[in-house]
């Protein structure tokens, strides 16, 4: 008889209690960057503010005004869904368990997370949807399809 899995909770398989949580609100934040309602508020807010960003070194006052409305409203967006989704979810432990975990972790999910924090990684964000934009880079997201892993043992 072939068994399989629809969903797996790797978060199960951590050592300890911590890592568990830890991988839990990873796996909610992973949920929340890929539904509508988030990536719309996102593209909405990247095409209010791609047309001020310029590839120098100088930055422009403007980035900062900018910088502090996404925290404003990306990352409080996202903290109130975990809030709502993680029972006892404190966003200061968490952003300190990212910082010393940041050298162990890879992917599309921790360099969003990095532009909430990481200045640099927020405005190359901008650059590289502003050249998407302009036509300087391809968007491989048109293309990208997300589906649920099934494990099959065969």
């Amino acid at each position: 008889m072939v068994e399989c899995f629809e969903d797996i909770n790797f978060s199960d398989l951590s050592v300890d209690d911590k890592d568990k949580q830890f991988h839990s609100v990873v796996g909610h934040i992973e949920d929340i960057l890929m539904e509508d309602e988030f990536v719309a508020m996102h593209n909405a807010f990247m095409e209010k503010h791609w047309t001020e960003f310029e590839d120098t070194e100088e930055n422009k006052f403007i980035y900062t005004d900018i910088f502090r409305e996404y925290g404003r409203t990306i990352e409080k967006y996202i903290e109130e869904e975990l809030n709502d989704r993680v029972p006892n979810f404190n966003m200061i432990q968490f952003e300190n368990e990212l910082k010393l975990r940041q050298h162990d972790l890879d992917g599309e999910i921790f360099e969003m997370l990095a532009t909430f924090s990481d200045f640099c990684a927020f405005k190359m964000m901008f650059l590289d949807y502003k050249n998407m934009k302009e036509g300087r880079t391809v968007d491989f997201s048109l293309d990208l399809s997300v589906s649920k892993y099934v494990v099959n043992p065969f």
